[in-house]
């Protein structure tokens, strides 16, 4: 993504209400001034199956526009699908909603072109999470929460009283309603407060997970002052507290489009090859490719020449089966850049992708279209096979004892378990060959007890599929590797553990550590990266 400085996005805050640090109180006089800016009208343009563009028309009080730091215009979307409210002690809820609107503490979060895969699906992925309350109820829920941020929205050296500026909004969801639905649009409460909300009026549905169909998405404006306060959170001349959500306009329902098609490869052919070219230098699996574009349409052209908020979505896909790209930072499309400092106009133009990890090595096609799957143009494309490939360990003691270790070679996957979901790395272990070399280790999961197991063994494999889930070949053996991989098996919990460390198989198989057995040597690898 693009705009360094000027856009933030942020996962929002897991419980309740985040306070800014000194509450305001505001008299007769002051009053004035924690309502100086108003937004008059919010309305949505370019919607896209990912992204949508929302202008905000804002005015500033006059007489209070000196004592006005800067302002930040910031966006609030969640939705939820589902909850259940769980109450195994049968305890009475004291109360619902505080009836609090949302705020927040300031506009902090990661600029755009900082996010990476993990940090989108994160934010923008949709996810279940718990929500405690006293008297051990707890609210499970799912769905989607995040805040984008518009920094400096407002130019302090002309001070308008009454501006216009757009935020764009991504990470969204095709054919997704966005707007709001089943919420309390004069309040906008936080997400907390709607869901306690609900518990509290459907105290008959504990232990029931019920559908629910609630969106918001609403602008605010957190406006800092010279003094060093902020209208996050203040209370009013009539001693009521009032926050950032309660002067936020809701924006207007709209639906996301479709995504479009990939393409055949058949229709992959063609003049349009000559316009997108690559960088130099071929492909690598799981690192960034830039794309030159040559053409453009006018209305692209003229965004991007502009420097408009708004930017050009497209899509990119790479053959033979088309595999669909994604942003460098894990979105699922391509944004379209100006390079201002190209000497070259080839090389003005272009789009950042990142070469799948799964990506065999050899020569490729890759096509481009835009947001309506209109093919844009393709280049072929050489991906280099890497001399060797990393096979990583993951811990994690929160697990079943049978599923503690996992192994892997993606290092998205890698690096999404020890972010969220309780995993410690410990990097890797050993090294193995890329492409399809003498033998494929297959990996299996067992549902039962979260347990995977790898082997080389085909009857093997072929034996367990019956009951364990089939995950495909997790990686293959080198044909010139020369480091044992020891398998030892722990009948009490029924884990198998694999290493090239003999001095971890000898300690876990001693004595001292009865439930380990040695079962054999299950393939050789590489010790380092080669």
């Amino acid at each position: 993504m693009k705009h360094i400085g000027k856009a933030l996005v942020a996962l929002a805050a897991a419980i309740g209400m985040a306070v800014s640090g000194g509450v305001a109180t505001a008299n007769a006089d002051d009053a004035g001034l924690y309502s100086a800016v108003k937004i008059t009208s919010v309305k949505t343009e370019d919607i896209g199956s990912h992204s949508a563009g929302v202008k905000i028309n804002y005015t500033v009080d006059p007489a209070y526009k000196d004592q006005i730091k800067s302002i930040c215009l910031v966006g609030y979307i969640y939705d939820v699908s589902t909850v259940k409210l769980n109450n195994p002690n049968n305890e009475p809820m004291s109360q619902g909603s505080g009836g609090f609107p949302w705020t927040l503490d300031s506009c902090t979060g990661i600029l755009d072109p900082d996010v990476t895969p993990d940090d989108y699906e994160s934010i923008f992925g949709e996810h279940t999470n718990t929500y405690e309350y006293e008297g051990g109820i707890t609210l499970d829920y799912t769905g989607h929460e995040w805040y984008r941020y518009r920094l400096n929205a407002w130019d302090t050296d002309t001070r308008p009283t009454d501006n216009t500026a757009d935020i764009t909004f991504f990470g969204l969801e095709p054919n997704h309603f966005y707007g709001n639905r089943n919420v309390d649009t004069e309040r906008r409460y936080s997400e907390w407060d709607t869901l306690l909300d609900w518990a509290y009026r459907n105290e008959d549905k504990a232990g029931q997970t019920v559908n629910l169909d609630i969106h918001q998405f609403s602008i605010g404006a957190y406006v800092e002052y010279t003094d060093g306060t902020t209208n996050s959170f203040y209370v009013n001349e009539n001693g009521a507290a009032s926050t950032l959500g309660s002067t936020a306009v809701s924006v207007p329902d709209f639906t996301t489009t479709a995504e479009p098609a990939a393409p055949g490869e058949d229709n992959v052919t063609g003049s349009a090859k000559n316009d997108v070219t690559t960088q130099d230098g071929d492909a690598k699996p799981g690192s960034t490719y830039r794309l030159y574009l040559k053409n453009l349409s006018q209305i692209c052209k003229a965004q991007l020449d502009a420097g408009n908020e708004n930017p050009c979505v497209w899509y990119g896909y790479i053959y033979s089966t088309p595999t669909k790209l994604t942003g460098p930072d894990g979105s699922p499309f391509l944004e379209v850049q100006k390079d201002d400092k190209a000497t070259d106009p080839a090389r003005q133009y272009y789009v950042d992708t990142l070469i799948p990890e799964t990506i065999a090595a050899g020569d490729h096609k890759i096509a481009l279209t835009d947001e309506t799957g209109k093919l844009q143009g393709w280049t072929p494309v050489t991906v280099e096979a890497p001399a060797s490939i990393p096979v990583y360990r993951l811990y994690n003691p929160g697990m079943p004892q049978a599923a503690q270790h996992l192994y892997t070679t993606s290092k998205a996957e890698y690096d999404r378990l020890v972010a969220n979901d309780g995993w410690q790395g410990e990097g890797p272990v050993f090294y193995t060959a890329p492409g399809e070399t003498s033998k494929p280790v297959y990996r299996l999961y067992n549902k039962y007890t979260s347990a995977h197991f790898y082997t080389t063994d085909a009857d093997e494999y072929n034996r367990l599929k019956g009951s364990w889930n089939d995950e495909g070949i997790a990686w293959y053996v080198a044909d010139d590797a020369d480091t044992d991989v020891y398998r030892l098996y722990n009948h009490v919990s029924g884990e198998h553990l694999y290493t090239t460390n003999a001095a971890e198989r000898d300690s876990l198989t001693a004595g001292e550590h009865p439930d380990w057995e040695y079962e054999k040597v299950e393939y050789k690898v590489y010790a380092q990266a080669r």
